[in-house]
């Protein structure tokens, strides 16, 4: 560390021990006539002056205007003998920005001169200016909110609730303080609240809550949301809750469930209809799949490609500040093999937890500003991600010269960046593609109404058309024989007969449970075997599972058709279906001859 002037290891011994104790970042020594007479550390980086200049200077010129006042009264105080702890003042540098330094000083009465230490807090400070915006702005997206949010102490009363509370409760803030939660829920609710809020205690979370809640005039409303605890240190502090009210969905629920009684009212004179309609449902319920796992992946290109624009952009300018700075053979090969790293590591998925991550982009970034590398907080997570510490960020230091460096890590960090988002791209793309052509499969769009199948192919495109209710718990096994051969059939129809016992299954099962499919070769065709944990059909009402109109979902949540249009697509085909069920496993299986066969169905089959 430079030292201008007279050096720290001639300052009076305790007095320098005592402040090099509480810090080491700058030192200085000004006389009691307001300028500085010695000046230790980097003080021409911090503020853009050379020694010179600031020790022409009134020390007071260089503070911030606001700051003047407070740092002049500060000087007096030691001047008088009070030492200076921790006090912050801002310094304006040559280039007009200000600095925020904290300082540690005493008067010297004998030297006529105030001793001191400054650390530079301008990052924190930053930093913390960012964080009081980021909470301003979520302070501010809570306030003008359409949701009903409250914060709810252990006792019950509001900690803070919107002003979409307001609105809807029709209370004023003035009433806010004598209210409970048990004040704004219906009475009947009022046990279910109980039962949530303990068990959010105990460190559970809501995603769903529904409840009702009551005005201030009597009028009740239902609401749905989620509900969180907040906690301090292991402590329970506040229940957070986010509310909507669902009067409209409800209303439009119970014109829905009465369309739906109507709806069954006429099942018997429109049979047909019917099974039109659940091929339709059917479809209605893929499309809905399809349409939430397609959006994901789009969703994620669409990221990318935006996120990409600005990578490729710094990328370019980080390039143009190198060419800049000038590069040699040995720089540039260098740098390139720093880039293939960079390409390398774009491709591989990041496996470390979330601490070891933090810490190593924050050893990163203070190697960064260490090295007067500007932007650290944006670059070190890049670069940490290339798999770069202090020791090969060392290496690299000592390969490129002071004003190639930041421009060198600036074109690494925003490269790997470009290049990961391209993989994401990738990636998203390449599963709408596998979704599409599943899709198109599924259907058998501009095919032929007979086509030759592969069972095995079609079994794992209708697993990809209930991916999203089958990825919220079911594990599924493929058992698949090597010597199964295609089948002639109606490929649109067969899926059909899939989607439908696999769906049923899902539903059996609660959305959480085993799926197993095997396939195997016959003497005639082939089999298939779709078997699930769930509770089983029991046996008194096994032999009516075909029968049309026959489910033992509740009113409104099925038409009974499902498993009688299975049953008819597969005796049309020449082809076979039974069950077999006990607790715990339910076998569907199904036997398809190499050629169709049209078999007119028996048993009073529709």
């Amino acid at each position: 560390m430079a030292v201008h002037g007279l050096g720290v290891d001639k300052w009076p011994a305790p007095i320098a021990a005592r402040l090099l104790d509480l810090s080491a970042d700058f030192a200085v020594a000004a006389g009691f006539d307001g300028y500085f007479k010695e000046l230790t550390g980097d003080w021409e980086g911090l503020l853009g002056y050379s020694i010179t200049e600031l020790q022409a200077r009134p020390l007071l010129e260089f503070v911030h205007p606001d700051d003047v006042a407070a740092t002049a009264e500060k000087l007096a105080s030691a001047r008088d003998g009070a030492d200076i702890v921790s006090f912050e003042c801002r310094f304006v540098g040559r280039d007009g920005q200000s600095r925020s330094l904290q300082w540690t000083a005493v008067g010297m009465p004998q030297e006529q001169c105030y001793r001191a230490i400054a650390h530079d807090l301008t990052a924190r400070r930053a930093a913390e200016a960012s964080r009081l915006e980021s909470e301003r702005r979520y302070a501010d997206m809570i306030e003008s909110s359409h949701d009903i949010v409250q914060s709810i102490l252990p006792d019950g009363h509001f900690q803070f609730v919107n002003k979409a509370w307001y609105e809807h409760l029709g209370y004023t803030p003035e009433e806010l303080p004598g209210l409970t939660l048990f004040d704004i829920v219906a009475e009947a609710d009022h046990d279910h609240c109980t039962i949530l809020i303990a068990q959010i205690m105990s460190g559970h979370s809501f995603d769903k809550v529904e409840v009702s809640f009551v005005a201030k005039g009597g009028r009740t409303f239902p609401v749905e949301g989620n509900a969180t605890g907040r906690f301090r240190d292991g402590e329970y502090m506040a229940t957070h809750t986010f509310f909507r009210d669902i009067s409209d969905r409800k209303e439009a629920e119970a014109l829905q469930a009465a369309y739906q009684r109507e709806l069954e009212q006429e099942v018997a004179e429109r049979t047909a209809a019917l099974v039109q309609s659940e091929k339709l449902a059917t479809l209605g319920r893929l499309s809905a799949g399809m349409a939430h796992e397609l959006n994901n992946p789009a969703a994620a290109a669409l990221r990318g490609a935006l996120q990409l624009r600005e990578a490729l952009s710094a990328t370019s300018s980080a390039f143009l500040d190198l060419a800049q700075a000038g590069l040699d053979p040995d720089d540039t090969a260098e740098l390139q093999r720093l880039l293939e790293r960079a390409g390398q590591q774009a491709t591989l998925p990041d496996t470390r937890d979330p601490l070891a991550r933090s810490a190593a982009e924050e050893a990163v970034e203070q190697w960064l500003d260490q090295h007067g590398v500007d932007g650290g907080w944006d670059l070190s997570g890049a670069i940490a991600a290339v798999g770069l510490d202090e020791a090969g960020l060392a290496q690299i230091a000592a390969r490129f010269r002071s004003a190639q460096l930041p421009a060198a890590l600036n074109v690494l960090s925003h490269s790997f960046t470009a290049l990961a988002l391209l993989e994401q791209i990738s990636h998203g793309s390449q599963r709408i593609s596998e979704i599409v052509r599943a899709l198109k499969d599924y259907s058998f769009m501009d095919r032929a109404p007979v086509q030759d199948i592969d069972v095995r192919r079609a079994l794992d495109n209708t697993l990809v058309m209930l991916q999203a209710k089958l990825k919220q718990g079911i594990e599924v096994t493929s058992s698949y024989a090597d010597d199964v051969p295609h089948i002639e059939a109606l490929g649109s129809e067969l899926n059909q007969v899939w989607t439908n016992i696999i769906d049923n299954a899902i539903d059996a099962m609660g959305g959480t449970g085993h799926l197993e499919i095997r396939t195997s070769r016959t003497d005639t065709g082939v089999a298939v075997e779709i078997e699930d944990d769930g509770p089983g059909i029991p046996s008194e009402i096994l032999d009516k599972i075909f029968d049309p109109f026959f489910t033992t979902k509740g009113p409104g949540s099925g038409t009974g058709l499902g498993l009688n249009i299975v049953f008819n697509i597969i005796r049309g085909s020449g082809g076979h279906i039974d069950v077999r069920s006990r607790p715990g496993r339910t076998v569907f299986r199904v036997e398809l001859p190499l050629r169709r066969i049209h078999e007119t169905p028996k048993g009073g089959q529709l």
